[in-house]
């Protein structure tokens, strides 16, 4: 029997069973392969819980003792996790959005002419045969929003003849944002690096690890919030994109050069949450981090034995 052979949820709780799971309450098992599905529930938590011998084409056993609730609470772990990491990514997103939309209006005034003048930016590189830049790219999907007519762009457009940058960069995406102030040039993502850390324009510039940081923290967090999205599966999550080592962040982790090279603080959940305590506003870190401690709490009450596992990816 294969997965990805149709079975009813009966026939599910059946294969889990020959495989060695232990099944304390078949009813409440079925009624959380419907809500959830196999696929999330199983293939996406069994691996902690496997045995499978090396070189083996045999079908997979779970090991000793294995539940269906323990795998199970695993999944809830991770989905309330994934709840709390998107709820600090909306915050992450609303303060870049604030800083940036700020400065662009502060340097070339909320006059979209002005503002969207392709000069003003950092070209990127050619990214298709037309010999468009990243910025062109970035530009289309800002002529399609002030085509929109969502509000309040319809408003400012129709009312005012004018779109300022707040309103604009409101109906922006997330990426949008982050691949925008990747295009700014030096003294605009300076200052927006200033508003995010409140840290001083002069220390920005004088200090390469605080824009390295900034940077490589805003695109884990474009990583995460894209996760946690499209129903990722987040506790143990390695980012594409990693935490290049800086004396600032890996300070405040406790983490040297060669405990870096070793593969910690790269990336992972601890990363992001002291990527976020750098921010001005600590609330988003101390909110995740309390959140992730809460659920890793609950889950260990009911499953000690789960503690070496977890404290791998979950320790912040």
């Amino acid at each position: 029997m294969k997965d990805k052979n149709f079975t009813t949820f009966e026939e599910q709780v059946d294969i889990l069973k020959r495989r060695g799971l232990i099944i304390g309450n078949e009813e409440a098992a079925i009624n959380a392969l419907k809500r959830y599905g196999y696929y999330n529930i199983i293939n996406g938590y069994k691996d902690p819980f496997v045995d499978i011998p090396k070189g083996s084409d045999s079908e997979e056993k779970y090991k000793n003792g294995v539940t269906f609730e323990e795998i199970y609470a695993l999944y809830l772990l991770d989905r309330n996790i994934r709840i709390s990491v998107m709820d600090a990514m909306l915050d992450v997103e609303d303060h870049l959005r604030t800083a940036t939309a700020h400065v662009i209006a502060e340097a070339f005034t909320a006059d979209q002419s002005k503002y969207l003048d392709r000069k003003n930016y950092r070209l990127g590189k050619i990214i298709n045969d037309d010999g468009d830049y990243t910025i062109d790219a970035i530009f289309k999907k800002f002529k399609k929003i002030l085509a929109d007519d969502t509000q309040p762009v319809k408003h400012y457009r129709e009312d005012y003849g004018n779109v300022p940058p707040w309103i604009l960069l409101k109906e922006a995406s997330f990426g949008n944002i982050v691949n925008f102030i990747k295009m700014q040039k030096g003294p605009q993502k300076r200052e927006i690096v200033s508003l995010i850390y409140r840290y001083p324009v002069s220390l920005v510039s004088s200090n390469p690890d605080v824009f390295t940081m900034f940077m490589d923290t805003i695109f884990i967090c474009l990583d995460y919030r894209n996760f946690s999205a499209h129903g990722g599966r987040i506790y143990n999550l390695s980012t594409n994109s990693k935490m290049r080592y800086n004396t600032i962040l890996h300070g405040y982790m406790g983490i040297s050069e060669p405990d870096y090279r070793l593969g910690k603080g790269i990336t992972g959940l601890p990363v992001l949450c002291a990527a976020l305590s750098m921010f001005e506003d600590r609330n988003i870190a101390n909110r995740l981090k309390a959140e992730i401690k809460y659920y890793y709490d609950d889950y260990l009450e009911k499953y000690p034995n789960s503690k070496e596992y977890l404290d791998k990816y979950l320790i912040v």
